[in-house]
């Protein structure tokens, strides 16, 4: 009783306190802002998982160490003179409670091997299904459709003639790549003045550049063109591309007039962040090398140096990418475009442009989140820390199933999130730094803003591996539904001929791809090489019809292009695949015969839910009012009963007759043993049915003729009072 009242003590001390708080965060005239409330709410969420991961855990080992080396004195036991006395009453009101649930656990639910195997799946389908809710309703969160306006938008805009810039798909030749750097990048992004403070973009009055614009140019060693890939120098020149390279002093102090001639040098962390390629027209131009320069804040500058480069020829018939890099910063929205305009130079002079816009939010995301999204992120959180928890206590006492594949989904799982976490740190302290060094320096250095965007990109493939893996994780544990075990068995039965299908497939995809770019690729860019072909024609086979048309296979002559789309339409797209549809079908129809064909002497994994949370599931129906009672329809009970057993007479006799139609009406295979067990659950019933009626007389009689405790009168008392009335 103590405990109980002092439990009632400190929730009521619980509801005061948050009345309290409630009080004064509405009326007493303060009010955060919604970026500032975000970040106390970060903050908050910080100092909780420092107080749970780090001192909780050092609390305990102090404790478990000075309990280990000190171990206190045991105190003497002594009866606690509070102690409940249970009555007659009590205990007849317990035995009436376990009756009734004795009434829903039969002989099919008292097997407590399966009990404890439903239990372990219901806890991991309610974490599972938890984190991948949550996982997936974070995506849908922090994706922002304002990134792909922002794209779209900027793209159009280099791309295409404005009335004070040029776009890219408008020039012919290697030389008119200056006009665009003049108008487009040097007069729009700059004004008249000689401050160096920078201006708006000509298109955008918030967006401004940060920092200036670097140039990178990837050239061949020779002008010959052959079958094979062509070589990148990466020689140091002379001014003008003249050898040999012949060093002058200082020239790592003022202005670089030397840098447009000297190759790339790189690290090992830029080759492991940035080591990419750019898939040009018909070769890869890699990043990390080439020869850079950049232009200056101002436009008289720029200037200078980008007539220096036409003087002296920087872009000749040698080059074969330039690529423009910036980053843009759109103060209204708070986005980063990360830009990289390039041009790649064919072998007979002309040129084709490419534009690449990544947008991103590297400042302020957390204040930026909705509330919604902070809730989400608060519960994800929550979630995952359990999903962990849960792992390494699985690990910690049975150490011998982290060599179990699942096990080993689960660690890939909390080792893909923490990588994700610490990309995502490290991604935000290089973007302070970069904020820090554009505060406090001149803007004629290059702030390379692709280094965390690339960091994002890396971050958001692991977020898509943890979520397919949750995923698998959430497959695994719905194994205990008829239809789930009915698909994988499926697959295991068909995973051979699933197989060789497949390679058949293959192989005529990859020979028609083959084909197609052979006869058609120096005329449409969708065959321009053997990688594109066989995407175009595996996206033809799955559906997507509308990614090529006849015309696109009829330069090898119109009957061959009708042969080729022939093929690709009826073998490919609907002999091979409706193949492995038809075989799947099969193989399905066999497996759900043959599960058909095993009866099963034990309950469901939702007859196990329906007896654990029964109190639960009773209090849902009686308060939405879908639990059915007793209807009598205006007839005793005597009358529902006999009309009872007729309709089940009835139904009897219908079940007879169907012996003079034995070819028309399948008849089912009796399981004795199912019958059996089904009767012997009804006689079951009934005995516990017969003693609820029992027990609920008693605790009546008890109740009308009992004291407050339930003690009846004993038959002489009861025989004197008889006698005195």
């Amino acid at each position: 009783m103590t405990k109980k009242n002092s439990n009632i003590i400190f929730y009521m001390a619980l509801v005061i306190i948050a009345l309290c708080g409630f009080c004064i965060w509405n009326f007493s005239g303060f009010n955060h802002e919604d970026a500032k409330f975000n970040m106390i709410l970060v903050a908050f969420l910080t100092v909780t998982l420092i107080q749970v991961l780090v001192f909780t855990p050092i609390k305990y080992a102090i404790l478990a160490m000075d309990t280990a080396c000190w171990p206190a004195h045991q105190s003497p036991v002594t009866p606690d003179e509070n102690a409940r006395v249970e009555t007659f009453l009590d205990k007849a009101r317990i035995r009436l409670r376990s009756l009734r649930s004795e009434l829903m656990i039969t002989e099919s639910h008292r097997n407590e091997k399966l009990n404890l195997k439903y239990r372990l799946i219901k806890e991991e389908l309610f974490l599972t299904g938890k984190l991948f809710i949550l996982y997936f309703i974070m995506s849908l969160v922090l994706f922002d459709e304002l990134d792909f306006y922002n794209n779209n938008s900027t793209r159009n805009l280099f791309k295409r003639d404005h009335k004070y810039t040029v776009g890219l798909s408008d020039l012919v030749t290697l030389s008119d790549v200056y006009t665009f750097l003049e108008f487009s990048l040097i007069v729009g992004f700059t004004d008249g003045d000689s401050t160096g403070l920078g201006s708006h973009w000509i298109h955008a009055e918030p967006v401004r550049m940060l920092g200036v614009v670097r140039l990178r140019q990837l050239r061949t060693e020779d002008s010959h063109v052959g079958l094979k890939s062509p070589v990148f120098t990466n020689e140091d020149f002379s001014e003008g591309w003249k050898l040999p390279y012949e060093w002058v002093p200082y020239t790592n102090k003022y202005w670089p007039i030397y840098s447009p001639w000297l190759g790339t040098v790189s690290d090992f962390r830029d080759n492991l962040v940035m080591g990419i390629n750019h898939h040009g027209h018909f070769i890869k131009y890699p990043e990390m090398a080439g020869y850079k320069i950049l232009l200056s804040d101002t436009r008289n500058k720029s200037l200078i140096i980008l007539y220096y480069l036409i003087d002296n020829v920087w872009l000749d018939y040698n080059t074969s990418a330039l690529f423009m890099d910036f980053t843009m910063y759109n103060a209204d929205a708070n986005i980063f475009s990360v830009c990289t305009l390039w041009v790649e130079q064919f072998p007979f002079g002309d040129i084709h442009s490419h534009v690449e816009i990544e947008s991103h939010m590297f400042v302020d995301q957390i204040r930026e989140m909705s509330k919604f999204g902070m809730l989400v992120l608060f519960f994800t959180v929550i979630v995952w820390l359990q999903f962990a928890k849960a792992f390494f206590v699985k690990v910690w006492f049975e150490p011998r199933l982290i060599k179990t594949l699942w096990i080993q989904v689960d660690a890939l799982i909390v080792g893909l999130s923490l990588t994700a976490v610490i990309i995502l740190a490290i991604r935000d302290n290089l973007v302070q730094s970069m904020i820090h060094e554009i505060e406090i320096s001149v803007m004629v250095e290059f702030i390379d803003f692709r280094e965390p965007a690339r960091l994002t990109y890396f971050c958001d493939v692991i977020e898509g591996f943890s979520i397919a893996l949750v995923t698998m994780r959430l497959w695994k544990v719905m194994q205990f539904s008829g239809t789930f075990q009915l698909f994988t068995k499926t697959i295991s039965m068909a995973w051979q001929a699933l197989i060789w299908t497949m390679v058949v497939t293959v192989i005529f995809i990859v020979a028609i791809a083959l084909a197609t770019v052979t006869i058609n690729g120096n005329n449409r860019k969708i065959f321009r090489d053997l990688p594109k072909g066989i995407v175009t024609v595996t996206s033809f086979a799955f559906g997507y019809s509308n990614v090529m048309t006849p015309l696109d296979l009829s330069f090898g002559g119109e009957f061959l292009g009708i042969i080729l789309y022939v093929i690709m339409g009826f073998v490919v797209k609907y002999l091979l695949i409706n193949l492995i549809i038809s075989m799947m079908r099969a193989l399905m129809a066999n497996a759900k015969a043959n599960r058909d064909r095993k009866v099963l002497h034990r309950i469901s994994f939702w007859e196990f839910l329906r007896v654990e949370y029964a109190d639960c599931i009773n209090f849902i129906l009686e308060v939405t009012q879908l639990k059915k009672g007793y209807k009598s329809h205006n007839r005793t009970v005597s009358e529902n009963v006999e009309r009872k057993l007729k309709n089940q007479e009835r139904m009897d006799e219908m079940m007879k007759g169907r012996q003079a139609y034995p070819g028309m009406i399948p008849k089912k295979q009796r399981d004795e043993g199912l019958i059996q067990l089904r009767h012997r659950e009804r006689i079951e019933r009934t005995i516990t049915l017969g003693a609820i009626l029992q027990t609920q007389m008693e605790l009546i009689e008890k109740l009308m003729f009992g004291d407050d405790d339930g003690n009846l009168p004993s038959l002489d008392v009861a025989e004197e009072n008889i006698s005195s009335t």
